[in-house]
């Protein structure tokens, strides 16, 4: 006969062990470019969330998941990035490929540079060196915007692809080859997303 103690116990270990088994998930995650070559040095990133280890030398990428993403995104700051939805598999391939060049309207206000070497990081690229644009340590505004519900961060976009502040950071001064600052009129085309201005780059 069981007993409700016993029943009890079955019970929490029937949790405990589906639990153990959804936390113990490997998955694999193949990087490789448009012509099929594995992408070495690519951030993996799990619901926007930079992990700790990149690429290895043949584009791959092996981890145990503690719980599932609903998103996974691979990013090469001379690439691109790629974002897909989380099937479920343990093995996956994400396939990057480089942006083409940006057309923008003659209003914009485009800035590049030869001497990026000397730059530290994306912020220390932006930092006092575009009109309009103020870079606090990692924290970036343009000029002439309001904070409405305490966001004043700037629409971010690499090669003609959002991505988030996290990516943007990761961005190599070397790799730019241009820098695009967006505000007014000219913000309409993305909506509300770019209700606080909108900074594009452009890699080499």
């Amino acid at each position: 006969m069981v007993t409700k103690r016993h029943f009890i116990i079955l019970l929490t270990s029937l949790f405990f062990s589906l639990g153990m088994n959804s936390q113990n998930k490997n998955i694999t995650i193949r990087v490789k470019d448009v012509n099929n070559k594995p992408v070495s040095g690519a951030i993996i990133l799990l619901d926007d969330v930079k992990q700790n280890v990149w690429t290895n030398s043949s584009g791959v990428f092996k981890t145990k998941l503690k719980s599932a993403p609903k998103e996974i995104s691979a990013f090469h700051p001379k690439i691109g990035i790629k974002k897909i939805a989380y099937n479920g598999k343990e093995n996956i391939i994400i396939k990057i490929e480089k942006g083409n060049d940006l057309h923008v309207s003659q209003n914009t206000k485009t800035q590049k540079k030869s001497d990026s070497g000397q730059f530290n990081s994306i912020y220390d690229y932006l930092r006092g060196q575009i009109a309009g644009v103020h870079v606090s340590d990692e924290d970036i505004t343009i000029r002439g915007y309001n904070s409405i519900n305490g966001d004043m961060t700037p629409l971010f976009i690499l090669n003609e692809t959002t991505v988030s502040k996290e990516i943007f950071g990761n961005i190599r001064p070397l790799d730019i080859k241009s820098v695009t600052v967006l505000k007014g009129p000219e913000t309409t085309r993305y909506g509300v997303r770019g209700a606080n201005g909108v900074i594009i780059v452009t890699t080499k």
